[in-house]
């Protein structure tokens, strides 16, 4: 029985260590990322304006094409009463 206690203490001791080493690594790379993470911020500007570029060229494609004449055709459900 307590050498299953130590066990799993070793393997909760390694695991820890394994995170905080990574989280350590991991943490080096954040700071050098951190123009990227401004980048990031300022996306959501950038995507509101291509979204307002698109809806514009689509208006303009709209406003320029041919008006077509088109035949609409009625289309009744029937019940059936039975």
């Amino acid at each position: 029985m307590g050498f299953l206690i130590k066990f799993i203490l070793v393997f909760v001791a390694i695991y820890l260590l394994m995170k905080g080493f990574i989280g350590f690594l991991l943490g080096k790379k954040t700071g050098q990322s951190s123009t990227f993470q401004q980048n990031r911020r300022e996306q959501p500007k950038q995507t509101d304006r291509q979204e307002e570029r698109i809806i514009e060229y689509q208006k303009k494609t709209f406003e320029s094409s041919d008006a077509e004449d088109v035949e609409f055709v009625e289309i009744k459900d029937h019940k059936s009463d039975t």
